[in-house]
Order: C-alpha cells, then structure tokens, then sequence
C-alpha cells in the first residue's frame, strides 16, 4: 500500500512498548530497537534537541525526543481514593499538573529492566533516584494512567538546551 512506519513518531514508540507489555511475561531478553540511544553514547553533530540531564552530577540522560506525551487525566478527582485534602484541589492546573516525564526506556536503563516488573530508575553516575518504572503502568499527577511507565521526576533532572553563536556551539541550562 506504499505506507512507510515512522519509527520517531511518539504514538508509535507508545504502540511499540504497549505490544512489548503485553509479551512481557515470555521475554528473556528485551529488543535493542526498544530503548533510545543513550545521549553520551551518541556521536551526533549539534542538536537543537533538548536534552536532560541529572541533576546532582550532570549526566547527560534522555533527549526531548524520547518523551511520551499523554493526555491530560482528570485531576485531583483521579485520587479521590486517596482522600486529597482541599488544598491539594487548588493547586494548579494544565501544563504544570505534570511533575513528571514519561519517557521511552534509554540504553542506561537496561539493566534495571531486566527481569523485574517495576522498580527505581536511578542516575547510572551518582546512583541518585530519578524516578521509577512499572511495565502494568503507573498514575501521573495530571491523573491519567501510562502504561507502560518510564517516569522520570521533572526535579530531578535538568533542561540543556544548545545555542548556535556562530560557528560556536554552547549549552544553556
């Protein structure tokens, strides 16, 4: 039919970790086209990507190109069986609502995946935790559920983007 799959496009990676979840319980071994290239592995020219690193030590972890945007949940509503209290309602409400990024599983995180369900997502240089994952998926603070989850917390990491000044190539965190 002449139709080409755009393995960059966000809905497809989701698409492509969803099929993976549900083979879970069969795998040995996780396929390498799953996980992003890890950014201090890669040997690209400048990028205009924003890329994120850990906050503490400065490890270069994700690029924005490996985040998984989702709709936005229902809010506070979304935790009512957890018993939010009133001051918890008024806090804020649309882009802010997520204090989390939800991502693609990165080449450092390899080894955490393994075998194991759900876990914590820590820094591979200083070993601070980032986040944590769960193949069943896991509940955003906006109240949508993610499935599978790579959650990184947007405290703990930091934006750097790159600056063009002439033939000079700089880093703005």
């Amino acid at each position: 039919m002449g139709c080409a799959v755009d393995s960059s496009s966000a809905l497809y990676k989701q698409h492509r970790l969803q099929v993976l979840t549900e083979r879970f319980s069969e795998l040995q071994d996780l396929p390498q086209e799953v996980f992003a290239v890890d950014p201090t592995n890669a040997h690209q020219s400048p990028n205009t990507e924003v890329l994120y690193r850990c906050r503490k030590c400065r490890r270069a972890l994700f690029r924005s190109s490996s985040i998984l945007s989702h709709m936005e949940g229902s809010g506070p509503t979304a935790f009512a069986h957890k018993r939010i209290t009133e001051s918890v309602h008024l806090r804020g409400s649309g882009p802010d609502k997520c204090t989390s990024y939800f991502i693609e599983p990165v080449q450092w995180m390899e080894s955490a995946l393994l075998g194991v369900t759900e876990g914590q997502l820590l820094c591979p240089k200083c070993t601070s935790k980032l986040g944590s994952f769960s193949w069943w998926g896991e509940q955003c603070s906006c109240g949508h559920w993610v499935t599978p989850a790579f959650q990184i917390h947007k405290s703990r990491v930091d934006e750097a983007r790159t600056l063009s000044v002439g033939n000079f190539h700089t880093t703005k965190t």
